[in-house]
């Protein structure tokens, strides 16, 4: 008796196996379809980028499903980056599509990238590969189904700072106590972006022959896009000194001078400060 028990298990265990194995490769067979729908540039800074990949599924068999995890890397321009594995309870209707999204924060550090060789670049290669985990029941348990794309992301531009001239205007010497002359300092800032950027702050600075003639800066500015901004900054110098300073700031090719310029950006959700010095 204990045999035919025991031999009623195996057979019966064995059938259950067979079943479970059937049912996997019938549900292979609908898999659903995954896509990707695109690939973007969420917001990036000193120390890495934000990645946004957006796939749309499509469910081709007529009951629910539900993914039950994700396990994938991501590569820009060949450089292997990250290999994440997380939960993601997606629940998909019948015969039904939807989008499912993965976010994913990638250190320069891992790539011996930084923010000004990926700034250099008009595009980067992103692609992923991995597999989805799609939950059937508890008999089936989880298919896993694999995922590969690969798209160009366009990447945003640094604004261009650009040292202009700094231009003689009048000089008033009627009262010799106190003698005046203007100047106007220029410099142009460049998006070449297809997109406004926000300009927070703008600070700037200008010495020649040892004297500091002139620091401030600007606040809330706004670059339009794929536009050049030219900045005029007036400068009035006043006092006895001037008189030998004016024939140096008149003729720079024979001077030494130096401007120096810092712009903070606003762009993806992100500030960054740009430095600027010229000459360099």
């Amino acid at each position: 008796m204990r045999s035919l028990i025991r031999n009623f298990l195996l057979i019966a265990t064995a059938i259950s196996l067979t079943s479970c194995a059937l049912l996997q490769g019938r549900f292979s067979e609908y898999t659903p379809d995954i896509s990707l729908k695109s690939v973007n540039l969420r917001g990036f800074d000193f120390d890495g980028a934000d990645l946004e990949y957006v796939y749309t599924i499509r469910n081709k068999v007529g009951f629910g499903i539900t993914f039950s995890k994700l396990a994938f890397q991501i590569a820009l321009d060949g450089k292997r980056m990250v290999d994440v594995q997380n939960d993601k309870n997606v629940a998909i209707k019948a015969n039904a599509t939807t989008d499912f999204t993965i976010v994913q924060r990638v250190r320069y550090v891992e790539t011996v990238e930084a923010i000004f060789d990926l700034a250099k670049k008009d595009s980067v290669s992103a692609r992923l590969t991995g597999t989805v985990g799609v939950y059937i029941n508890e008999l089936i348990g989880s298919v896993n189904v694999p995922i590969e794309a690969e798209k160009t992301i366009p990447v945003p531009k640094l604004p261009q700072v650009a040292f202009g001239s700094f231009d003689f205007e009048n000089m008033n010497l009627s009262n010799v106590l106190n003698p005046k002359a203007t100047f106007n300092l220029r410099f142009k800032v460049h998006n070449s972006n297809p997109f406004d950027i926000k300009i927070p702050k703008l600070d700037y600075a200008f010495t020649a022959a040892g004297t500091n003639v002139v620091t401030g800066e600007k606040k809330n500015q706004t670059l339009k896009k794929q536009s050049e901004e030219s900045l005029t900054i007036p400068v009035s110098l006043a006092g006895r000194d001037i008189i030998d300073l004016v024939p140096k700031l008149r003729d720079l090719k024979s001077t030494d001078y130096r401007f120096t310029s810092g712009v903070e950006f606003a762009i993806l959700g992100q500030t960054v400060r740009l430095p600027f010095y010229y000459p360099k």
